[in-house]
């Protein structure tokens, strides 16, 4: 039932396609060609969903096998940033031991 709701909730994110398929094609692009992205850039003002297209953009990765982290306005700073990032990281099965030191 939890995977049906799920599917649903994904479905149902509506005017976001364009910014979807982006992510996705990126996908297929090798990290050498010149059209390959490394980084999406989400604006916009309160309330249009932009929380919402991050997770949606989190689960398109996952679902190709990519490593993800997502970080808030609540990290206090970069140290804070890395450590959540390092405590995901983890959480995927992938730890990061010297940056955890650091």
């Amino acid at each position: 039932m939890q995977q049906i709701v799920q599917r649903r909730r994904r479905a149902g994110l509506v005017a976001r396609s364009a910014e979807r398929e982006a992510l996705r094609a990126n996908f297929d692009i090798p990290p050498g060609d010149a059209g390959h992205r490394f980084l999406f850039h989400v604006h916009g003002n309160a309330g249009v969903g932009k929380t919402r297209l991050l997770r949606e953009f989190e689960h398109i990765a996952r679902d190709r096998d990519a490593l993800t982290s997502y970080v808030d306005e609540s990290a206090g700073g970069i140290p804070e940033a890395m450590e959540t990032m390092c405590r995901r990281f983890a959480a995927q099965g992938h730890r990061f031991k010297d940056l955890e030191r650091l």
